[in-house]
């Protein structure tokens, strides 16, 4: 068989097993993606299947206990690609936007994130704050090549994304770590100074330095605007992730004041105030 046909033979094989898996979903059942990024969703260690979205997959099944949750362990990209090919899968902590992207249809939001900062090592951070006026410009320090900047592959910054998708064109102090433990991996090169800087949650930086004994510098960033950034669930924006997506905005003013989700995310962004934070900028649930 010539190779040309093996390949189109192959190509409509997957595309067969890909339909059956679709179709093999059992009604009242949500596949739920994780990935191995702590404090989202933590593999091992103390805190162990107690992150930030680990609580709120908890949470939506307090509320739909009728759903069976099913749960698969992928790495940021294949979630990414698993949502844009229309695979029956749900994303529990996603940035919420207006329109989906990578295929998603949102939840309404569920909880309001404190805006990204820039995570440096100590001296890196002297040395930024000596160089620029705070709070620093990300589109100028990303422009440094003095300083080396990473971050986890698949990783979305909401407003901040275009400036870090504006370095394409000049990768070379530029780091995109893939695998597993990809924002915690990230810190510990800048603590070992093989990077200065990334740019990620508070929490991020809470976790690593809760687990690890290490301190690392925050600084903030003036292209936030203070604009506040929505977690939201995401699912395949196929008839089966609306109708998922559907049942939990259904259920979304119990998940929102859910205490165990509010206890998590208090303790996360290390706020005694989250509750009030999180209420005061949090839109109202549509009907």
């Amino acid at each position: 068989m010539p190779t040309t046909a093996l390949f189109a033979l192959l190509f409509l094989s997957l595309a067969e097993v890909s339909a059956q898996n679709d179709q093999a979903t059992p009604a009242g059942q949500i596949n739920w993606a994780v990935n191995t990024a702590p404090p989202f969703h933590i593999m091992q260690g103390d805190y162990k299947q107690q992150g930030l979205c680990d609580e709120l997959i908890n949470t939506v099944h307090r509320y739909l206990p009728e759903l069976i949750k099913q749960r698969q362990v992928l790495p940021q990209p294949r979630i990414g690609l698993a949502l844009e090919r229309s695979e029956n899968l749900c994303f529990p902590c996603m940035i919420h936007k207006a329109q989906g992207e990578q295929g998603a249809v949102y939840s309404q939001p569920t909880h309001v994130y404190p805006p990204h900062y820039i995570i440096s090592h100590k001296k890196a951070a002297e040395q930024i704050k000596k160089k620029y006026p705070q709070p620093v410009s990300l589109a100028d320090l990303l422009a440094d090549e003095d300083f080396n900047f990473g971050y986890p592959a698949g990783r979305r910054y909401g407003v901040l994304q275009p400036f870090i998708e504006g370095m394409d064109n000049r990768p070379g102090n530029r780091l995109v770590r893939s695998g597993d433990n990809g924002p915690t991996a990230i810190l510990q090169m800048i603590s070992s100074q093989r990077l200065d800087y990334t740019v990620d949650y508070s929490f991020i930086k809470r976790y690593y330095e809760l687990t690890s004994g290490e301190q690392l510098a925050l600084l903030a960033i003036a292209e936030n605007h203070q604009q506040p950034v929505y977690g939201a669930i995401g699912c395949s924006n196929n008839a089966w992730g609306q109708s998922v997506i559907k049942q939990i905005n259904q259920v979304m003013p119990q998940i929102r004041g859910d205490e165990g989700l509010q206890q998590s995310l208090q303790f996360w962004f290390d706020n005694k105030n989250y509750s009030r934070f999180n209420r005061q900028h949090l839109p109202a649930v549509k009907p």
